[in-house]
């Protein structure tokens, strides 16, 4: 009459025989227990792993070329004082170029703009001027103390293509801006972005002011120059090391968010899968599991002791796939009271009335979606005494952790 008929028939048999019905649980839950342990440790590894490969591409990215003391190979320099012999009372006097740049300067009080610098030239083998690309870099970074208390320019020299004879250093483009010292050290770091070529430089060129950029990938040194703030006629004491060029080389900033990224997809992709196997593992072990309920232990108790428990099973076995079916029709139909049907159920199952129908409907349905691949759900939800599909749907899915047509392709395509 229905696809479940023959179920019907066994329960029938089985429940009225002389046996006890007893319902063994196994954990079904263990796959996926499994597979939410491995995942939670795979996620927390992967985790780890992104810190580390981005901490490592924040670190390789970061630019950190020294000039003074230490000097990288691929920006040789050599220094420059200016001016190189006393100009009235302005002079300056290095000191020391051992472990600290130290140098002295006197401004002649007489002269309207006196004038001190202490100059890093980039060279190269064969001429005394190089041209350097610093588009890597976004900043220049020193310590300074200066006695007495000074203000200082830290002004870069670039190659500009209208003005500049790369063997004359006065045409040069100055970019420059100022910083304070005092006799503590201080770490100044001062962006290039911060670097501008004063209105003197662009008057002089006929330039307009408003034109106050370079070309940082044409820089041809860096100086320390005396300010309009300077002290005049007063000896001014400069001490500067830990020179260097800072910066940011993105390439590997975007090389750790493409491995990161690569390794999180990789990850979904293995999650997914396992968690297929483990549902699909679980469903099959819930199958099995749910078998005692169709094949049943002997009783210990003789049924005709036990007629109430008898009828009550034999008219749950015939009519769970009548969609009617409740405990008051089943309580007026048996003449058993309602608290006495959820007793025996509860005692012998460990289950509600509606509970163990449920149950049963469920399992029925999940029998019948293993079997048959040609299997329509609405169906058989139908052919278990359910109305309506949703309801059956959600039911099922709270049973198996999964809709009856994803039971239904795990199933059967494992059992392939």
């Amino acid at each position: 009459m229905t696809l479940c008929n023959r179920y019907q028939q066994t329960l029938i048999t089985i429940i009225t025989s002389d046996t006890r019905t007893t319902i063994q649980f196994k954990d079904t839950d263990l796959p996926m227990f499994r597979f939410y342990r491995n995942a939670t440790f795979a996620f927390l590894t992967l985790i780890i792993l992104t810190l580390m490969i981005v901490y490592a591409g924040v670190a390789k990215s970061k630019l950190n070329t020294p000039l003074f003391p230490a000097r990288d190979q691929d920006l040789p320099w050599i220094s420059s004082t200016e001016p190189p012999s006393p100009v009235g009372k302005t002079v300056l006097s290095l000191k020391s170029e051992v472990g600290t740049i130290e140098y002295e300067f006197l401004l002649d009080p007489e002269k309207p703009f006196p004038y001190t610098h202490y100059s890093m030239y980039f060279i190269e083998a064969d001429q005394p001027y190089r041209l350097v690309d610093l588009t890597r870099y976004s900043s220049f970074s020193f310590k300074v103390l200066c006695d007495p208390k000074n203000v200082l320019l830290l002004v870069l020299f670039s190659f500009d293509e209208k003005v500049t004879d790369i063997n004359q250093a006065v045409t040069r483009r100055v970019s420059s801006t100022a910083f304070s010292c005092s006799h503590h050290w201080n770490t100044i770091t001062i962006g290039f972005d911060e670097l501008d070529t004063p209105h003197w430089w662009l008057g002089r060129y006929g330039y307009e002011y408003s034109d106050r950029g370079y070309q940082l990938d044409k820089v041809m040194g860096f100086a320390f120059v005396n300010s309009l703030q300077s002290p005049l006629d007063t000896p001014s004491y400069v001490k500067l090391t830990d020179i260097k060029l800072l910066g940011r080389e993105d390439r590997y900033l975007y090389a750790a968010g493409v491995i990161s990224l690569c390794c999180w997809i990789i990850f979904f992709v293995w999650i997914f899968r396992q968690y297929v196997v483990a549902l699909t593992e679980q469903i099959r072990e819930k199958v099995k599991q749910d078998q005692p309920l169709i094949a049943y232990k002997k009783l210990s108790i003789e049924p005709q002791k036990d007629k109430e428990k008898s009828a009550l099973l034999r008219h749950i076995a015939t009519e769970y796939a009548n969609p009617d079916i409740s405990l008051e029709i089943t309580a007026t139909t048996l003449g058993i009271n309602r608290t006495k049907i959820n007793d025996i159920l509860k005692d012998e199952l460990g289950l509600t009335f509606s509970a163990y129908l449920n149950k049963l409907r469920l399992t029925e349905a999940a029998r019948l979606l293993s079997e048959s691949e040609e299997a329509n759900v609405s169906e058989i939800a139908y052919s278990v005494g359910y109305n309506n599909v949703s309801y059956f749907n959600k039911l099922f899915k709270i049973e198996y952790g999964c809709t009856p047509k994803m039971f239904k392709s795990l199933y059967l395509s494992d059992s392939d």
